[in-house]
């Protein structure tokens, strides 16, 4: 073999016409460039949406974590490393080709006499590429193996898939042949570093030269005409996410996961004729740029559908995938019809029924997992709004609490029982004009269910033995509004929210204590919309804080078999999850068991997304599900930071008949159970 500095190969061998090329070339961009304005053109349809433009050094390092280093896609571990073989091969690939382009379109186009591809460069594209090849049929087998052969349920299959499967197939083997065709064809030096087209070389060994010749053009025009037309379709078809994707990734939300969009319902409706007004989203060409966006970067890989809570207790109905996918195609035949007949279409009832948007429990799962980062709840939310506030439906149950909330200040009840509660238990309530270190929020599942004062009262307990100067709102402390804002009552969610900012305005504090993680969201994300920012801390965090500086010791050891349960509102949403398993380390002395949904992959408790107040009887109970989680792993005691939580998993021990052997207990009454009587 020549020195390896000399390797080299020669570019457009045996073409003719190269014209042709350029022509193909030209016509697969317009026809791609057609199909990317068309799309771009409907996201500029859409209204505003927020702040979607600030801080691009933090969006770009979005775009490279979720693109180039794949980090959602490989979160699972067979479909990540199919991707990851398709996505970093073509990558290669697509450089390779890039270089040979310079230097041929250089030389042709402009009379250069460029030598790039040569020596060190040749050597190192042309191992890779053949590298690439394999890796990218081997990802491709592994593609059609998941949808054909194990056919997971989450996974639609339809006939574009296959197709796309391939013609990418057919880029890499043609590809292949055509290097096979022009090493038989000549004499190679270099033809080991070749290897796979060299070893298919022999296909064409003993061919008449012309015979040859006609084989290697007919395979450099058919694999040219491959290139072009998949070039062409890539706006048309699922190679679009290469596009969408990235965009989105880069106007992803910065701010937190629990910051709903606000609409100023009182301005608006002071402004806007009857007829005119528009809260939330009633009509496909009503939806937001982004909103738009999203429909376009998602490729129904079914990642949502595989921890949506209410998929797995309902797979026949409820999915987050058709939630986009639906509407989707409403977008696309709306835009299509023209504005006339796009406006005819509701969303609801129309790519939907009524039924179907209120059983998502927002419990961000499917936002948490979605590869494109398409924001499911975001979109959902703003269909409530407009079926309740425009509309006027919503489902019974859910109904009847929001006109208690109207009334009463919050959806449990009448607001006496707080007041007489309080009263009794005797906490100490802070006044208007008084300050205090620290206000306890306790929360509405809290007191107005005589079962979880204990929660209230232990936490109580644990700060009076602290010496933690402390005081509660009492009769001043209502709903947080947060029921009604993921109900779509956003109209009552911004009256209560006005509410208790001038309620909590009237009293100094450092810090406002809550064991609700659903309160703690509203407080820390959302109150900040209408100007309100306080030290907002959840009492896993806070008695964490106390183990830790030695303000509590609490005794005993590890008693049975514990797990913990993360709370959608805490963990997915404000990332707290080290805080509750410390506080189980100091309290048992040992690591607590773990189910198979947890952390970040956590099973919602079935509470969320307003379902804590309305049955609406479709599947098995999600909180049957996470009991049967805990008792897989042997927990006799099930330990959690929320209210709702513990209500849900409570009912749960009781319809599986399994709670006389196991219990649900929040992680401020287990606390208070083991603080040693001297610890201070």
């Amino acid at each position: 073999m020549p020195p390896l500095s000399e390797a080299t190969r020669p570019l457009m061998w045996n073409v003719s016409h190269a014209w042709v090329m350029y022509l193909l070339f030209a016509a697969a961009v317009a026809v791609c460039a057609w199909g990317v304005f068309r799309r771009v053109r409907s996201w500029r349809r859409g209204r505003e949406e927020g702040e979607r433009y600030s801080d691009w050094g933090k969006r770009l390092k979005i775009l490279l974590g979720e693109t180039l280093l794949q980090n959602r896609v490989r979160r699972n571990i067979f479909p990540g490393l199919m991707h990851g073989l398709i996505f970093y091969s073509f990558l290669v690939l697509f450089v390779t080709t890039l270089v040979v382009m310079v230097q041929v379109d250089g030389n042709i186009l402009f009379g250069l006499d460029l030598e790039i591809f040569k020596g060190g460069v040749y050597v190192f594209f042309s191992v890779a590429s053949e590298i690439a090849g394999l890796l990218i049929l081997a990802g491709l087998g592994m593609a059609a193996w998941r949808r054909y052969v194990q056919k997971p349920a989450t996974l639609p299959v339809v006939r574009e898939d296959g197709l796309v499967l391939l013609l990418l197939a057919a880029l890499v083997v043609t590809g292949y042949l055509l290097e096979g065709a022009r090493i038989g064809a000549n004499e190679d030096p270099w033809k080991e570093l070749s290897f796979v087209g060299w070893g298919l070389s022999r296909l064409f060994a003993g061919m008449a030269e012309e015979t040859a010749r006609g084989a290697h053009a007919s395979l450099w025009w058919l694999h040219t005409v491959l290139v072009m037309g998949w070039i062409a379709l890539i706006p048309y078809t699922k190679f679009f996410h290469m596009l969408a994707l990235p965009t989105n990734a880069f106007f992803s939300r910065l701010g937190a996961r629990g910051e709903l969009r606000r609409q100023d319902i009182e301005k608006l409706m002071e402004s806007a004729d009857s007829e005119e007004i528009r809260i939330g989203i009633q009509k496909p060409e009503e939806l937001g740029w982004k909103r738009r966006l999203d429909l376009d970067a998602c490729v129904s890989c079914g990642r949502c559908d595989e921890v949506c809570p209410a998929y797995l207790a309902d797979p026949d109905y409820f999915s987050p995938r058709q939630l986009i996918a639906r509407m989707k195609t409403q977008l696309d035949e709306a835009d299509a019809a023209g504005a006339d007949e796009g406006e005819k279409a509701d969303i609801v009832g129309g790519a939907f029924d009524e039924e179907f948007i209120w059983h998502c429990r927002t419990c961000g799962a499917c936002v948490e997992v979605c590869p494109a980062m398409i924001e499911h709840v975001d979109t959902l939310v703003e269909l409530r709004r407009n079926e309740v506030l425009i509309q006027g439906r919503i489902p019974e149950e859910a109904g009847r609490a929001m006109r208690l909330f109207e009334t009463g200040g919050n959806p449990f009840g009448p607001h006496s029982e707080r007041t007489d509660w309080i009263e009794r238990s005797g906490l100490r309530v802070v006044k208007p004009g008084e300050s205090v270190d620290v206000l306890y929020w306790i929360g509405c599942c809290v007191t107005f269910d005589p079962q979880k004062h204990r929660i209230a009262e232990d936490l109580c307990r644990i700060l009076e033995r602290c010496g933690v100067d402390y005081g509660v709102l009492g009769a001043d402390e209502r709903c947080c509004g947060d029921p009604a804002r993921i109900l779509g009552q956003e109209m009552v969610f911004q009256q209560a929210a006005r509410e208790q900012i001038a309620l909590l305005g009237q009293r100094s504090f450092r810090t406002l204590l809550t064991g609700c993680p659903h309160c703690y969201n509203v407080f820390k994300n959302e109150y900040p919309q209408f100007g309100a920012s306080y030290n907002v801390v959840h009492h896993t965090e806070f008695i964490r804080g106390l183990i830790e500086s030695g303000g509590i010791r609490p005794g005993g050891g590890a008693e049975g078999k514990m797990v913990y349960h993360d709370p959608c509102y805490l963990g997915r949403y404000q990332g707290i999850y080290e805080a509750p398993r410390s506080v189980l380390r100091a309290l048992t002395g040992a690591e607590s068991a773990e189910m198979k949904n947890r952390r970040e992959k956590s099973l919602c408790c079935g509470a969320g997304g307003g379902h804590y107040f309305m049955d609406l009887k479709r599947g098995e109970r999600i909180n049957n599900l996470r009991v049967q989680q805990a008792r897989a792993v042997g927990a006799d005691t099930i330990v959690t930071g929320c209210a709702y939580c513990l209500h849900m998993l409570q009912d749960s021990l009781k319809l599986l008949n399994c709670d006389e052997s196991m219990r649900i207990v929040d992680i401020a009454s287990l606390t208070a159970e083991r603080l040693d009587d001297a610890g201070k």
